[in-house]
């Protein structure tokens, strides 16, 4: 009689013991989930604040380059326009919008190069300087973004974390991509109208 109470009594701690590690594994998953899902939101906050320096700055840029050139106001007007808009927007139409920026960006820079005494001007390049920081900072978050939802997506994936996902009602992130237009190799001339 002894012996059985005594197996009882291993089984019930060995139970105990397993239904705790489990306990534990579920916390730790779910808390890995939130933390996840919080630095995917965190990394999104620091490229929109980033995409919108970049906006002030480009502004800015342009505004001195007007100075000196003939720059289409319909490109400057764009701008304003998608900097306006630019805190009503969806996430999605936020990276459309930081896409089209890029091609502005380019644009500027191409238009830059027809005014030889714009590059020595101290204003241009602080601003450009300003730029390329921004730029860089835009790069690491988009980075780090991109490897937090790829650590996201693949919990959500893999079991038995996916059924913690599942239960959490989560669902898989898009990763930022580079549109095809910026991937192409392209004819900055003919797209800026022959200049």
């Amino acid at each position: 009689m002894e012996t059985i109470l005594g197996l009882f009594m291993l089984m019930l701690v060995l139970s105990f013991f397993v239904v705790a590690i489990i306990l534990i594994y579920l916390v730790v998953q779910y808390n890995t989930f939130i933390s996840l899902r919080n630095r995917i939101e965190e990394a999104h906050r620091a490229i929109e604040t980033y995409l919108l320096q970049r906006f002030d700055q480009l502004s800015k840029l342009a505004d001195t380059v007007v100075s000196y050139t003939d720059y289409e106001q319909e490109t400057q007007m764009k701008l304003a326009k998608i900097r306006t808009n630019y805190t009503q927007m969806s996430a999605n139409e936020k990276l459309a919008a930081s896409n089209e920026i890029e091609s502005f960006e380019s644009k500027l820079k191409l238009q830059v190069e027809n005014y030889p005494e714009l590059k020595a001007d101290t204003v241009y390049r602080s601003l450009t300087a300003a730029i390329t920081d921004v730029e860089e900072k835009l790069s690491a978050s988009r980075r780090s973004y991109n490897a937090n939802v790829y650590q996201f997506n693949t919990k959500l994936k893999q079991f038995p974390t996916r059924m913690i996902g599942s239960y959490m009602k989560l669902h898989e992130v898009e990763m930022l991509e580079v549109s095809e237009e910026n991937k192409v190799d392209f004819n900055l001339k003919e797209r800026l109208g022959g200049v």
